[in-house]
């Protein structure tokens, strides 16, 4: 029998170093893993047009194919869990179990704050000063050739495709979360029916790493128990 294959999907700026520590720790016990840099991030090319999640997720599912994987459990942080999500409710068939860790992917909820940001931003363009200042830091960080993908990505809610997933989804959150706050999580176990959720006390949106021991103890408790 071949060995169960799991593959790690990081989040949006991250590389293969975001998960790397954790492939490495399956591999020595037996798990065959891959660790994916989706284009743009790391070394690979950026996308040569504005991509939305479907695009991202084109390119593993090929590779999926050309290595033969029956099914994968997919471990996917922040956007990596945008990928995770949309592959396991499109392609079941390629899917054996899920695990979103502070996952991206669902609208979040809108404060006067943010509100009265986007109105400044939309009277300063309509009167045509400059608004290369306006935006998030992680926009703000980004390339110009990934900026318009960047804005696409975040805009797209995936909540209608939770209920399609029928593989068995672990939740993983950390408590202080500012990113992807815990409502988010307690969303995904409410809409995908076989999930559960595990909190991580005091962690903020990158929790795996900032607890990596506890992270993997998790993980592979659930694997060894799918």
């Amino acid at each position: 029998m071949d060995a169960p294959t799991v593959i790690f999907l990081h989040g949006w700026g991250g590389s293969l170093d975001s998960f790397s520590y954790f492939a490495d720790k399956l591999a020595l016990t037996g798990y065959r893993t891959l660790n994916i840099a989706f284009a743009g991030h790391g070394e690979s090319d950026p996308p040569t047009d504005v991509w939305g999640i479907a695009d991202y997720c084109k390119p593993l599912l090929e590779l999926i194919k050309s290595l033969d994987i029956q099914k994968a459990t997919l471990v996917g942080h922040s956007f990596g869990g945008r990928a995770a999500i949309w592959i396991a409710a499109n392609h079941p068939e390629l899917v054996s179990n899920v695990v979103l860790v502070d996952s991206a992917g669902l609208k979040p909820k809108r404060g006067l704050r943010y509100k009265y940001k986007v109105w400044k931003y939309k009277r300063a363009k309509a009167t045509g000063k400059d608004t290369s200042k306006y935006g998030s830091a992680d926009y703000q960080n980004l390339p110009e050739n990934i900026r318009a993908s960047f804005v696409k990505i975040v805009n797209e809610d995936l909540t209608d495709l939770l209920p399609l997933i029928t593989a068995p989804t672990l939740i993983v959150w950390g408590t202080a979360d500012k990113d992807t706050p815990m409502y988010m999580a307690k969303k995904l176990v409410k809409d995908i029916k076989d999930s559960g959720l595990v909190k991580i006390e005091g962690g903020g949106h990158w929790a795996y790493a900032e607890q990596a021991g506890l992270f993997l103890s998790i993980l592979k408790k659930f694997l060894n128990n799918a």
